[in-house]
């Protein structure tokens, strides 16, 4: 069966996460995507590094191939002329151009959008931008951690006032790879157009917008007047405050428990924890009664001290009997070994070359057309340079010439 973006050709100028997602993204879906890196590799290839890959060996690098499995990897040196002449070769059968350098650096390179829009008229160009094309810090260098988590109050606001203040520290690649799928949904968009038309688009994702926008209902109920006050404690915040949020079992384990402020839970979780006859107590069940901070604060020690006197496991075989949205609190390294995403293919084991191995999330993509999506192991820098060069019409002997000039990095497999 084919698959959806069989035949559409993609370059891949990106560095780090958000670009590189939406590339690997389009990979997936059937695309040929080229990628280039600079001569001494993808800056992420190192810097991802620091997340314990070290055992894998010097070139083997899993927090590197989840954002690049697929691609072709070529390097070249966009400095040279050689460099730049396979470059704009690559571009000329290219449907879609992707990079998240900054628009300075691309317009000294000459390949901004104005350079290219009116040469190649049938591209689709996309675009990562940390904070924006203007406005006061356009040009200001946005990361997943700043501009996404930071800018957004989400760090800010969502941690609890309870007991000493402390602003929270983000994930990585969060933000990043919601920014790289909005990319990739837009560029599908773009392709669809042109086919109707012939004409290629200019696309862009921004860092700081998607956070704005993933958190808008946040956004939305603080703006004053009468907005919500952020940051807070953990009771503060309607009926729901009291009963949606963290709770820590008798083994020291702990829960997270949402009623989605719906009054159809409560009954069951009365009943859940023992104690039917506060199915029948206004305090907890009368909309305007529950809203009473009085009342939050009642609900929420009477839970607390409830879940305490059980482990999780036996809370959890609970919640699952009395169809209660109550699930484990697991450490990132716990979802290597869940049930529930083994058995869905959430995640996958990879052995790498030292036979060391590793279970990979899965990129959610679940299409009929597609099959499984499986994660492979990424060519070394410059790793496909001779076979795309020699796709090109370059010979053998000009390859090697480029090579030991410095114009291109060429990995012999």
């Amino acid at each position: 069966m084919s698959k959806p973006l069989e035949g559409i050709k993609v370059l891949d100028l990106t560095t780090f996460v958000a670009a590189p997602v939406c590339a690997r993204m389009l990979s997936d879906l059937g695309a040929e995507v080229i990628k280039i890196e600079p001569p001494k590799g993808d800056a992420w290839r190192e810097t991802s590094r620091n997340f314990n890959v070290s055992r894998f060996g010097d070139h083997m690098n899993p927090v590197f191939d989840i954002y690049n499995s697929g691609k072709k990897m070529i390097s070249l040196n966009l400095k040279s002329a050689e460099g730049m002449e396979i470059f704009w070769k690559l571009m000329a059968q290219s449907d879609v151009f992707i990079t998240n350098n900054r628009p300075d650096a691309l317009k000294r390179l000459g390949i901004s959008y104005e350079d290219v829009k009116d040469r190649f008229p049938g591209l689709i160009y996309a675009l990562i931008l940390g904070y924006g094309e203007t406005g006061p810090e356009a040009g200001t260098p946005g990361f997943d951690v700043t501009a996404f988590w930071a800018r957004s109050g989400f760090l800010r606001d969502m941690a609890l006032t309870d007991g000493e203040y402390q602003p929270l520290m983000p994930p990585s690649g969060a933000g990043d790879t919601v920014t790289g799928t909005n990319l990739c949904t837009q560029i599908c968009a773009a392709l669809i157009r042109k086919m109707r038309t012939g004409e290629g688009d200019f696309v862009r994702s921004c860092l700081y917008q998607s956070g704005i926008f993933t958190f808008g209902a946040m956004q939305l109920a603080t703006q004053q007047p009468g907005g919500r006050q952020y940051p807070r404690s953990r009771t503060a915040g309607g009926s729901a405050g009291g009963v949606t949020g963290t709770y820590c079992c008798s083994d020291g384990e702990w829960l997270f428990m949402a009623n989605g402020g719906s009054a159809v839970f409560m009954p069951r979780i009365f009943n859940m924890i023992g104690r039917p006859e506060l199915c029948e107590d206004k305090r907890y069940m009368d909309k305007d009664e529950a809203a009473k901070p009085e009342n939050i604060l009642g609900i929420y020690q009477l839970l607390r001290d409830a879940f305490l006197t059980k482990p999780r496991s036996e809370w959890l075989r609970l919640g699952k009997e009395f169809d209660i949205p109550l699930v484990k609190m697991n450490h990132f390294n716990e979802t290597a070994s869940d049930e529930q995403a083994i058995a869905n293919g959430f995640v996958e084991e990879m052995v790498y070359e030292n036979g060391d191995k590793i279970m990979m999330p899965t990129i959610p993509l679940m299409m009929e057309s597609l099959g499984k999506v499986k994660t492979k192991i990424t060519p070394r820098i410059g790793g496909d340079t001779e076979e795309v060069l020699l796709s090109l019409g370059y010979s053998q002997a000009e390859i090697d010439a480029m090579a030991a000039a410095g114009s291109i990095r060429v990995h012999k497999k």
